[in-house]
């Protein structure tokens, strides 16, 4: 789905910029702005028969449209400032920052427009994607491939949920923790290792969106990171699995994204053994290679307590590319499903926003959405089921 937005704006040279990078970036398939830079054209506009999703303009030309009524169209003004001259005849609207990074920009459009998808059923259990995200060597860039997939699914109107399973969750490197006193993993755990506790459902199981929170700037719902360290370190494989189970068995995800640490951890372990995709992030470099081939095939072995079918689930993302890369990781025989490029900028002190807004990697983790999600849940991308 596709929001029409009508911008309206003094300058034309604030317009230039934010079209340059909304044609170049994701929000290109999810905005079509119309911008005006004339109060008379916008005005005249208005009184027209094409009816966009929401509005956002300068102080001054809100309020000449406001007067000409139609104002049950959802609007914002831009604020320059703190305070607005004659606010009171205002009321009503969002206020967003007219001057901040564009990505932050786009994302208040984009809530102003309410541009996401409720899911109005219960899936089956089968029909939830559980992806798991895991590494065979540290330092591969799993969170920000997996964070990156998280925000794209979403804004493709998939219901997504990402999982943190993290010793240490490095995902708030990246993402500002929302406010509020959601109970989070920390408590769900618990009531789960206490047969539910208080909180139950109808029968018996926790009630799990009360855990959980919404990431508006990821478009998914993800729990709390865990303060209590000791907490994630004695995370067991069955507390995992039991998490992953439950989430999918809710029935209130598309998707459901586990973030893993260490592979030779409980939960990424669990996380191995349960996923119906396993996306591999791999370096173009021989030590990663090497661990990823060992581990497969190990994993392939009778010992390894593994299901046989682990390779077949198996996809393997090349990160941090600088120059083409062999199509043939390891002894895989799968293939690449996807190359990622190396960001130089990702070398600044303060990166996290840039990491999830990068126009050149969004484009590659979106040809890997469509490449592994597509055939587990057909017609995501072309819109199709047969």
């Amino acid at each position: 789905m596709t929001a029409r937005i009508v911008l309206a704006v003094r300058e034309s040279q604030y317009i230039e910029p934010l079209l340059h990078y909304l044609h170049h970036s994701e929000y290109g398939e999810m905005l079509r702005i119309t911008a005006f830079s004339r109060l008379d054209t916008f005005v005249e506009f208005m009184k027209g028969d094409e009816i966009p999703d929401a509005v956002a303009g300068d102080p001054s030309f809100i309020e000449a449209w406001l007067v000409e009524g139609r104002n049950t169209i959802p609007w914002a003004v831009l604020s320059e400032s703190g305070e607005l001259a004659n606010a009171g005849n205002l009321a009503g609207g969002m206020r967003i920052a007219k001057y901040q990074a564009l990505p932050s920009l786009l994302e208040s459009i984009l809530q102003l427009c309410d541009l996401k998808r409720v899911r109005t059923a219960a899936a089956p259990k089968e029909q939830t994607l559980l992806l798991g995200v895991v590494s065979a060597s540290g330092s591969s860039g799993k969170t920000t491939v997996a964070l990156n997939m998280a925000k794209q699914l979403g804004a493709l109107g998939l219901s997504v949920f990402y999982l943190n399973l993290e010793s240490v969750d490095s995902s708030g490197l990246y993402l500002r923790m929302p406010g509020g006193n959601v109970p989070g993993l920390e408590r769900l755990l618990y009531e789960l290792k206490a047969g539910g506790g208080e909180n139950k459902g109808g029968r018996g199981k926790p009630v799990w969106e009360d855990y959980a929170f919404r990431h508006d700037s990821l478009r998914c719902d993800a729990f709390r990171p865990v303060e209590n360290f000791k907490e994630m370190l004695q995370m067991s494989r069955q507390d995992t699995l039991d998490i992953l189970e439950g989430l999918a068995a809710a029935g209130n995800y598309d998707v459901i994204i586990a973030d893993t640490g260490s592979i030779e951890e409980e939960r990424a372990q669990a996380v191995l053994y349960r996923c119906g995709v396993l996306v591999w992030v791999l370096k173009n470099e021989q030590v990663s290679l090497h661990k990823t081939e060992r581990w497969l095939t190990y994993f392939d072995s009778m010992h390894s307590g593994m299901p046989p079918e682990l390779k077949g689930r198996s996809r393997f993302v090349m990160n941090c590319c600088r120059e083409a890369v062999n199509d043939n990781p390891a002894d895989t025989g799968s293939g690449l499903a996807g190359v990622l490029p190396y960001i130089p900028s990702w070398g600044m002190q303060h990166y996290g926003e840039l990491c999830l807004s990068s126009p050149q990697f969004i484009a590659g983790v979106q040809q890997l959405c469509r490449s592994i999600v597509e055939p587990a849940l057909p017609g995501v991308f072309t819109g199709s089921t047969a």
